[in-house]
Parts: structure tokens; C-alpha cells; sequence
């Protein structure tokens, strides 16, 4: 019944994506078409929304497969739960984030992005370290465990803030809210900069986050060994 309700989710997510497309491209051919009612400035901004959009629903919608892949490459049954939860968070903070300017219009949408990232981020760590020791050895400390968890989830945060800060600089956005006013609400001091306050309330949020999903990884670790292996046996494939 999950499953199915998953394959729902994923076609509905796909499908709204492949039609946001189909009308930002609608949308740029009108405008080299017909540019009689604006001006050039002004085409080029609708031009470049569209573009935007057009390509964040594409990476969206490549990505929405990811889980699917590696499932069949790497042998992993990804629990259902898990996938839509990935899809969704995928879809809401790239897509819809881009699309609707959530991260200027709520001051806490990033804030939470973040937060569940480090969670989730933490859960696949947790499923990598079973993945690289489940054919020699699962004896390993619940702390090694949630260790490995917590600083999985970490890691992918830094790549995260290094690939944004790189866009920044490279194609002049702002990713890192280089041009946020001082009054805005971001961790940190007016002189310390919009963008270091961003950066580092995201790095903060990521490691609150995956510290949550460290404690409940060691918790199912050492109490619930047995029964935690038992279920991850069931996710990796011989």
C-alpha cells in the first residue's frame, strides 16, 4: 500500500515539474516572438525568470530519480517512508524554493530546510556505514556509529555551503544572501556580513539536525541492536 502511494506521490512531483517546464520554455518563445509590449530590459528579466525556473525544475526532476538509482546500482531497498520524504524535501527546497522565492518570503524556510537536511542526511549516513560493514562485522560502538551519522551529515552540509558560495561567485547569485539588508533575521552581528551569518546559521542547523538523528542512531545502536539489523538486513540486497 506504501509503495504504491509513493509511485502516486513521484508521478504527481513529476509530472507538475515536466509542465513547469514545458511553460517556462512556452513562456521564453512568446517573448522572442512578441517583445512589442516590453522593453528590453524587461524582456530580459522574464527571459531570465524563466530560464531560472525552467532549469530548476529540471534539476529537480532529474534528481527526483536518484533514489531509484540507487536502489538498482547499489543494491539498497530504500524504505518507502525515506524515499518520499527525500522527493519531497528535494521538490521543496530546490524547485519550490526557487520557484516562489520562499527563502525572502519566510525567514524560517531555510531554517528549516536545514535542520531536516542534517536529520535526514544523518539516517543515510547511518545506512552507508551498514552498507560498508555488513560483510565483515556490525560489532562497532553505538558511539563510532552515531559518530559516523552525526559527521556524514555534517560533511554533505560543508560540500553544500562550498557549492553555493562556488554558483555565487561564478554566475553572481545569492545563494548566501550576500545582499540581505542588516535588520534580517540571521544569526550573528550587522558587521560580521549578511552572507558569513547565512552560512553559518545553515552550518549550525545542519549540525543540530544530524545531532538529533546521532542520538536516536545510537539509541536504536545499543538498545535495539538486534532489531535494528534485522531491519537493515532487509534494505541491503546480497
Amino acid at each position: 500500500m506504501l509503495k504504491k502511494t509513493r509511485d502516486k506521490i513521484f508521478i504527481v512531483i513529476r509530472i507538475a515539474l515536466l509542465v513547469s517546464i514545458a511553460l517556462n520554455i512556452f513562456l521564453i518563445f512568446m517573448e522572442f516572438l512578441n517583445n512589442s509590449h516590453h522593453d528590453r530590459t524587461e524582456q530580459i528579466e522574464i527571459i531570465a525568470g524563466a530560464v531560472e525556473s525552467a532549469f530548476w525544475a529540471l534539476l529537480t526532476f532529474i534528481l527526483s530519480f536518484g533514489s531509484t538509482l540507487i536502489e538498482k546500482y547499489q543494491k539498497i531497498d530504500i524504505p518507502d517512508i525515506l524515499e518520499v520524504i527525500i522527493v519531497i524535501f528535494i521538490y521543496a527546497g530546490l524547485f519550490l524554493s526557487a520557484r516562489f522565492k520562499l527563502y525572502y518570503k519566510f525567514w524560517w524556510w531555510d531554517d528549516l530546510l536545514h535542520t531536516l537536511s542534517g536529520i535526514i542526511m544523518g539516517f543515510i549516513g547511518f545506512i552507508v556505514i551498514y552498507k560498508i560493514n555488513y560483510r565483515y562485522s556490525m560489532d562497532i560502538s553505538p558511539v563510532l556509529v552515531a559518530l559516523f551519522s552525526f559527521t556524514f551529515a555534517i560533511t554533505l552540509g560543508v560540500f553544500w555551503e562550498i557549492l553555493e558560495f562556488s554558483c555565487d561567485i561564478i554566475t553572481g547569485s545569492a545563494n548566501q544572501k550576500w545582499d540581505l539588508n542588516d535588520t534580517e533575521t540571521l544569526m550573528g552581528k550587522p558587521y560580521q556580513g549578511s552572507g558569513l551569518r547565512d552560512t553559518m546559521s545553515d552550518l549550525i542547523l545542519d549540525s543540530i539536525g544530524a545531532f538529533v538523528t546521532s542520538l536516536i542512531t545510537y539509541y536504536m545502536y545499543k538498545n535495539e541492536k538486534k532489531k535494528t539489523l534485522e531491519e537493515m538486513k532487509k534494505m541491503i540486497k546480497p
